[in-house]
């Protein structure tokens, strides 16, 4: 998340946080800006902030999240706004994130997959659509098996090139850097379709477009280690473990600032300070 956004959704946050705006966020229900009735359209600049505001904070408020899912699946019953029903599978996706029980969050997975695929049968190149469902399938490919994970993984690339083609930038490059990783992880032919040189394309892409971004940093930074690329790979995990990392985007994190971590480890140490997260 860029730090604009981060500065507006801070800004929202002091809003919301005030007792009188909890009045007005309630009030906010049955007015023309949230009401579905009296406009066409639910995606409108507030709706989208609110959203960007419980998917920043989906880790550490959780009622939030869930009340956030409620109010957006009420608003979307009867659209046919495809964007908004794809911002639904998203907040859908982190409730996800968050379940421990492994049955219980492939079931919500699956259920993000459904609101994926009610978007795009509204429109077939609706990007966030594309990409939520390319994301949940991704994550109950790492829960429930690797028979389930090879079936899913070709239309889990095809979703991504798919969004690289309409717009490569969004979530923060984020298909660039799902393909990336992806290609990085799987086994070769005949076993799979791993390829290092489409891996790293996708993420030295990504990187070009986000450079500040932590996500890709780390991925980048164990695809460069592993193909003899030393140096390089260390510059990037120095980069993730010295960047402050908000507590919204702690648990989030955790995983990346494992595997710059690791990295580290493989490159000799260090006696770097790790960034606030």
């Amino acid at each position: 998340m860029s730090a604009f956004m981060k500065k507006n959704l801070l800004q929202l946050k002091e809003k919301v946080t005030r007792s009188a705006c909890r009045m007005v966020v309630v009030a906010c229900f049955a007015t023309p800006v949230f009401a579905q009735n009296v406009s066409s359209v639910v995606l409108t600049d507030e709706n989208q902030k609110r959203i960007e505001l419980a998917v920043w904070k989906y880790a550490i408020d959780t009622p939030f999240l869930m009340e956030t899912i409620a109010w957006i699946h009420d608003l979307t019953k009867n659209t046919r706004e495809s964007a908004a029903i794809a911002e639904l599978s998203r907040l859908e996706f982190m409730r996800a994130q968050l379940e421990f029980d492994r049955d219980y969050r492939i079931q919500l997975f699956e259920r993000s997959i459904v609101t994926a695929d009610r978007a795009l049968m509204m429109n077939p190149n609706d990007v966030r659509g594309l990409f939520w469902k390319a994301a949940a399938m991704g994550k109950m490919a790492e829960s429930s098996g690797i028979l389930n994970a090879l079936r899913m993984l070709r239309p889990m690339e095809e979703l991504l090139l798919k969004v690289v083609e309409l717009d490569e930038r969004y979530e923060n490059a984020g298909a660039h850097r799902a393909l990336g990783r992806m290609y990085h992880k799987l086994p070769g032919f005949p076993v799979s379709f791993g390829s290092n040189q489409k891996a790293l394309a996708h993420l030295k892409r990504a990187h070009e477009l986000f450079p500040e971004d932590v996500i890709t940093r780390a991925f980048y930074a164990e695809l460069l280690y592993d193909i003899g690329r030393k140096h390089e790979a260390r510059e990037h995990a120095d980069f993730v473990l010295t960047t402050p990392i908000a507590e919204e985007d702690a648990l989030e994190f955790a995983e990346y600032v494992n595997i710059a971590l690791g990295v580290v480890k493989k490159t000799s140490g260090s006696n770097i300070r790790l960034g606030n997260y």
